[in-house]
């Protein structure tokens, strides 16, 4: 059997690897299981809010990350149906320490910070796929078929960033509440100069057909470019539709280069609970949502990160086992309160059918650009993702500014955009 570790992690994706990196940084032993061979480069969300570059920064790699990838402070809302069209910039805020956004991908964060756990002692052992496990008291045996044929390993707490169809979660019995929408998403990475058809580098595009979300991902000419059709349509043939799809945002062009297409199902749902006994879930595993408005990245990171942090105090006996419970309870209330409400508003609004809605939409959006504010509401609305970080002694304690910031107040805003 394997030395046995503190924490037993199971996925290698940005959650899982940033969860595992603080865990390291505050003295844990901690180890990693992935089942794929190597960290997946699929089309997934790619814009880190300043609520998240504070994590990033603290942690140390963001000056790393900066390099891989670009900053971005402008977000476009188009509504073609009307001809509008509006860019949003984000200004500098008193008492923020960031005014712009990372466009950087899933993989290049989940390699970065791997890279830097490694640094600290973390295993991370890919091919490695959990099926199974036993729990004791005092430890947790994981169950796993790897490379090496059938292994156990051994750890005081077992945590679950193994994405919305956790395995972890299944095999703990825990529920995953909510619902699942009746429309796929569609994200492709392709090659192709958006900004010559008036795109920014971040956009919203309300349509009752064509809805989309398309961002920049690196200086190179990468765009992802994300939009939803019927999941009754058979997804054996979702790329043949693709090129059908882009006769409408491309205006008709042809000279573009598809990298990767990826479908996936959407999600409202949050486990029943974050923590039975000595399981524990974050990132996608813990809650899934729409990926509108870029929420789901933000809050699941949030999620692993004030596990790791209240973890490392039980496991160093700085606080009690409850703490945990208390955790799992905080974390449901953001995502069902806050997470959950912004991000079922953006998809509706992008996808909205009613044309008495659709105006009423457009003269929001009418109010949002000439509202000086607007680019900093925006920003500073997913601060309210991190919520209570559970004790005083936190790494986290000062996190959310939000109550430093006077000039604007967003405690009583439900949504980026309304």
């Amino acid at each position: 059997m394997p030395e046995k570790t503190d924490v037993l992690i199971i996925g290698a994706g940005p959650v899982g690897m940033l969860t595992a990196l603080t865990l390291a940084q505050s003295g844990a032993s901690v180890r990693v299981l992935e089942r794929e061979g190597h960290i997946i480069d699929s089309p997934r969300a790619a814009v880190y809010f300043p609520s998240t570059l504070l994590v990033l920064e603290e942690l140390g790699i963001l000056d790393e990350l900066n390099a891989i990838g670009f900053q971005n402070s402008s977000f476009g809302t188009h509504v073609p149906e009307f001809g509008y069209s509006s860019v949003v910039t984000t200004e500098p805020v008193e008492g923020i320490d960031y005014d712009y956004q990372l466009h950087v991908g899933q993989h290049e964060v989940a390699r970065v910070a791997m890279e830097h756990a490694q640094k600290l002692g973390v295993e991370v052992l890919f091919g490695h796929e959990v099926h199974g496990f036993e729990e004791y008291d005092d430890r947790i045996l994981a169950m796993a078929s790897g490379p090496d044929g059938e292994q156990t390993f051994e750890a005081k707490w077992l945590v679950g960033c193994d994405g919305a169809r956790s395995t972890v979660r299944k095999l703990a019995g825990i529920e995953f509440e909510g619902h699942t929408w009746p429309e796929r998403f569609i994200a492709t990475n392709v090659k192709f100069p958006f900004k010559e058809l008036g795109y920014s580098q971040a956009n919203f595009v309300c349509d009752p057909v064509n809805m989309a979300v398309i961002a920049q991902l690196d200086t190179d000419g990468l765009w992802r470019c994300t939009y939803m059709e019927d999941s009754a349509l058979p997804i054996e043939s979702y790329e043949e539709r693709v090129h059908q799809r882009y006769e409408w945002f491309m205006q008709g062009r042809k000279d573009y280069e598809i990298v990767s297409a990826n479908p996936y199902t959407l999600h409202q749902r949050a486990a029943e609970t974050l923590r039975k006994g000595r399981v524990l879930l974050a990132g996608d595993a813990a809650h899934a949502t729409n990926p509108c408005g870029g929420l789901g990245l933000t809050s699941g990171l949030w999620t692993g990160i004030v596990l790791a942090d209240v973890l490392g105090a039980v496991i160093k006996g700085e606080e009690d086992e409850t703490i945990l419970d208390r955790f799992s309870d905080e974390r449901r209330r953001i995502f069902w309160d806050v997470v959950s409400p912004a991000a079922t508003e953006n998809k509706r609004m992008l996808q909205e059918q009613d044309m008495d809605q659709r105006k009423k939409d457009l003269e929001h959006l009418r109010a949002l650009e000439t509202n000086p504010e607007s680019g900093a509401l925006l920003m500073l609305f997913a601060y309210k993702v991190i919520g209570d970080v559970l004790r005083e002694g936190s790494r986290w304690a000062d996190a959310d500014p939000t109550d430093r910031v006077t000039s604007i107040n967003i405690k009583d805003r439900k949504g980026q955009i309304h």
